[in-house]
Parts: C-alpha cells; sequence; structure tokens
C-alpha cells in the first residue's frame, strides 16, 4: 500500500472542504463544523484542517470570525478577485450592479424555490422583526455588517440556485465593506419598513409570481442600502424617467390593494 504524504493529505483536505462549498451542501451564510469535527471527517490532523481553512479563507471562500466560528461567504473562489477588480469602479457603479443581483435572484427564485427555501426565508424574516438598524453604516459600532449581507437576502439568492449570482453578491458585499466605502453608505428603511419589503419580496416568491417579486426588489433596494453624502443626505439611487416612475408606482399600489384585499378575507 503507497504511502500518504503529507501535502497529498492537505491537498485532499482542501479539495473536501471546497467540494462541500461548491456543491451547496454548506451553503453560503452557514457555519461550517468545528476544526475538531473537521478532522474527525478526513482522518486528518486539526493543523491540516486549519491550513485548509486558512486556504480557502485567502480566496474569499471562507471567513472565520473570533468567538463565532468558520462561515461560508462565497460558493466560488471569486471574492478577492472580484475586489481588486471592483477597485476600479465607482461607488455607484458598484452599488446599482448590487441591486441588479438582488433584483435578479428575487426573479429566478420565484421560478426555482423549493418549499424548503420558503420555510428558511420565513423563519429569516421572522428572526428580523423588531430589529433596528444603523443609519450611517461604519459609523456606528456593533453588527452593521448585517446590512450588506443580511440573512433573507442571502437566502433569497440561496434559492435562486444559481452559484455565480450568490458568489457575484458575496463578492460586492465584501467590496462595500472596505473603509473608502462604508462612510459613505447608509440604510434608509426603518424596521417597521425593512419587514414589510421583505414580506413583499417572501410573499411573490411563494406564490412563484416573477414580476411582482422584481417589482418587490426593486423598490427595496431603492432604499436598503444607499449612498450618503458629506452630510449624511441621500444621494438619489436612481434617474427614471416620469413613465418609469409611474408603472413602478402602479405595481406598488396593486400590491397594496392585493394585501388589503387579503387583510379583509381574514378578518
Amino acid at each position: 500500500m503507497a504511502m500518504t504524504t503529507g501535502s497529498e493529505r492537505a491537498r485532499a483536505t482542501l479539495a473536501y472542504l471546497r467540494r462541500k462549498i461548491t456543491t451547496g451542501e454548506w451553503p453560503v451564510g452557514s457555519r461550517i463544523p468545528i476544526e475538531p469535527e473537521l478532522a474527525e471527517q478526513t482522518g486528518v490532523g486539526r493543523s491540516t484542517v486549519r491550513e485548509a481553512v486558512r486556504s480557502l479563507a485567502s480566496i474569499g471562500m471562507l471567513e472565520t470570525l473570533p468567538g463565532r466560528g468558520t462561515f461560508v461567504r462565497s460558493a466560488a473562489p471569486t471574492s478577492t478577485l472580484l475586489n481588486e477588480f471592483l477597485a476600479d469602479f465607482t461607488l455607484e457603479e458598484i452599488l446599482s450592479y448590487r441591486r441588479a443581483l438582488e433584483v435578479e435572484a428575487a426573479q429566478q427564485a420565484s421560478i426555482h424555490r423549493t418549499e424548503e427555501d420558503i420555510a428558511a426565508l420565513e423563519r429569516a424574516a421572522a428572526e428580523e422583526v423588531g430589529c433596528t438598524r444603523c443609519p450611517v453604516l461604519g459609523l456606528a459600532s456593533g453588527s452593521d455588517d448585517n446590512a450588506f449581507d443580511s440573512k433573507f437576502h442571502r437566502l433569497v439568492f440561496d434559492s435562486a440556485k444559481n452559484r455565480l449570482l450568490a458568489s457575484l453578491y458575496a463578492g460586492i458585499n465584501d467590496q462595500l465593506r472596505t473603509p473608502e466605502h462604508r462612510g459613505r453608505l447608509a440604510n434608509v428603511a426603518t424596521g417597521a419598513e425593512m419587514e414589510r419589503d421583505h414580506a413583499r419580496v417572501l410573499d411573490a416568491i411563494r406564490r412563484r409570481d416573477f414580476i411582482d417579486a422584481v417589482h418587490a426588489m426593486v423598490n427595496h433596494v431603492d432604499h436598503d442600502v444607499v449612498i450618503v453624502n458629506d452630510q449624511h443626505e441621500v444621494v438619489p439611487p436612481l434617474t427614471r424617467t416620469p413613465e418609469q416612475q409611474q408603472r413602478i408606482d402602479q405595481a406598488q399600489e396593486a400590491q397594496d390593494e392585493r394585501e388589503g384585499t387579503d387583510e379583509k378575507a381574514r378578518i
């Protein structure tokens, strides 16, 4: 029987961890097993596992948070490369692309979601009830990173069943966390508005209505994460024609009317 070298064990361990991520067995946003468990699963020492985790962290697929564990941040090794690429673009361009990804994810989620996805989205929406968000990202201590990468939004991308979309979104959020951008970004939605927006996105995905899903997400991302100037005044995210705004308003009115009808039916 041939001897297995240390380098071969390291490569095999790295391949094992990476496969868990790329196949979706460890979804983006999930916490991976702790080091002793991974060592037992792979049959190697903890130092070998630790080195494999570091390697995947270096290419943006994993992130270790002290006291919390190691989390999947990207389903593909795009984050590091994407951050270097995005450095050549303005914050306005980056945020516009992020919005496009979120709208496409909502549309695909309404088509490809499973009942398990809906249950996970419902739990995430329920967990966010009553939460507050830092008005200007990066200006307060705490968990304002969640504003870039909320569990609900990650689950929308999971429901879309498109790993490339999820990977690009993770890379965009990494770029938004950089010091040069954080102080220029804000959440203008209140907790109640965020809950309402997420409920509308969830409802459209649940009903498999991709048109409503797009409209609901478009309305949400307009005030989810926005750019502010030095006086903390919101810079309008998009310039729309009157006709475009009218169509958005009409879709919003239709959604409000449907929700009112549903509420009356429940009473």
